[in-house]
């Protein structure tokens, strides 16, 4: 299909009805535009349609897992439900090309919910006896050989630091431990326990998604900062936030570079990694959840919809958009859905992250992944009937839809990285079309 651009039914910016023009007036013009497509189209060079794609195996079943620039196929045997120990092998294949590197059995006591890779090792999060309670393992990729076992989560991994971050995850009440696991031995290098009604997260994740610090608040209001590499604190502060009363968290939220403080008199915020104190505002921001990264501003969104877009330096609130319900960054735009679908279905609204005016939407084409370097992002848009979905790169800049090609026999859970499509086909198998 080459890089063509097809009219598939995006909605760009409004244009006005010119005045009609006397037909005569054209013919030259026309006479000129017919030659030149005849010249163009007898020495243009022939597009080769894009590649098929390459099909990984996998079975009914089966579950699907896409880390940075690997695939795994976790393959769900013939084992008999409620046994106490199977073995399921993980199969590990390179992206985009779907080559097999390795085949790794786990002995687990229920579902693998997540797999990661560092080095030589393939590392494993699954349930342990209930949904709730969870377990984390790291083998030796191409083996059945446990290097270590632990009681908890497995969040991320850093092979340069050869750490690994894991929390604990189990029904039982009590208090939840955070810690980091020598990646080599499984070893723990430290522990910290998550505050008892009040909160923890991490902050300053690099490009290979580990965190560099660990937030934790007290309902009383110390403040810590944490190196997720020694579990030291480098910087606190004593808070006073707002009581909201028995039963409820503690109104803090992690803003990019920045940690907010909800308190009587409205929010407070602080800055990573020192806890120097920044600014103040008025703005109550309790029963609202901050997103982290919100393009050049913090984006704050009511639980039933209403999107805020606060000055990343004064706390000051620039616009107020009570149409959105959600909103991801694409750049320096805002990609943004609505609370009430409308006649058209959902659509991506795309806003001016600085005044929170509507640009234009993409129609009937949704987004799926992260924004590449350049702003643009895949979108997808499905037929109303049948199993193929067309695939494209959107630009929220020029409200551009360059279509890349279309993927057959799909039945959903598409997932990209930046280089590939990964679909479920409806033969259970999974399909990988390159995005180039």
């Amino acid at each position: 299909m080459g890089e063509a651009l097809i009219d598939l039914g995006v909605l760009t910016r409004p244009t006005r009805v010119a005045a009609p023009v006397d037909p005569l007036r054209l013919r030259p013009l026309f006479l000129l535009l017919a030659l030149l497509l005849v010249g163009l189209c007898t020495g243009a060079a022939h597009r080769e349609p894009p590649p098929p794609p390459v099909v990984v195996a996998a079975g009914l079943g089966d579950m699907t897992f896409v880390s940075g620039d690997r695939l795994f196929v976790v393959e769900a045997g013939p084992f008999p439900a409620g046994a106490p120990a199977t073995d399921k092998v993980i199969n590990e294949y390179t992206l985009p090309d779907g080559h097999l590197v390795s085949r790794t059995t786990a002995r687990v006591t229920g579902a693998i919910v997540n797999v990661l890779t560092a080095g030589s090792l393939v590392l494993v999060t699954y349930q342990v006896d209930s949904i709730d309670t969870e377990a984390s393992m790291a083998l030796v990729a191409g083996t059945g050989r446990e290097v270590w076992r632990r009681p908890a989560r497995l969040l991320s991994v850093s092979p340069v630091a050869g750490l690994a971050l894991l929390r604990e995850n189990r029904a039982v009440p009590g208090p939840r431990a955070w810690s980091g696991v020598d990646l080599a031995t499984g070893a723990v290098r430290w522990t910290v326990d998550e505050p008892a009604r009040g909160f923890t997260d991490q902050a300053a994740v690099g490009p290979d998604g580990f965190p560099a610090l660990l937030v934790t608040a007290t309902h009383a209001g110390e403040l810590n900062v944490r190196d997720t590499r020694t579990g030291k604190i480098v910087a606190g502060v004593t808070t006073h936030p707002r009581d909201l009363g028995r039963g409820a968290d503690t109104p803090v939220w992690t803003a990019g570079d920045l940690i907010l403080v909800g308190v009587p008199t409205g929010t407070d915020a602080y800055h990573l990694p020192d806890l120097r104190r920044g600014w103040h505002t008025s703005l109550d921001l309790v029963g609202r959840w901050v997103q982290s990264d919100c393009a050049t501003g913090i984006c704050s969104l009511g639980w039933q919809g209403g999107l805020w877009l606060l000055d990343r330096e004064t706390g000051a609130r620039r616009w107020i958009g009570t149409r959105w319900n959600y909103a991801d960054q694409a750049g320096r735009y805002l990609l943004a859905t609505e609370n009430e679908p409308g006649e058209r279905g959902r659509v991506i609204s795309v806003l001016d992250a600085d005044t929170g005016d509507v640009r234009g939407d993409f129609g009937r084409w949704h987004s799926v992944g992260a924004a590449g370097a350049d702003g643009t992002v895949i979108g997808l848009r499905e037929q109303l009937s049948g199993d193929t979905v067309h695939y494209a790169r959107l630009d929220p800049d020029t409200l551009r839809i360059r279509v890349l090609g279309a993927a057959d026999q799909v039945s959903g859970d598409c997932q990209t990285t930046a280089e590939v499509l990964v679909c479920r086909r409806i033969d259970a198998s999974v399909g990988l079309w390159r995005l180039s």
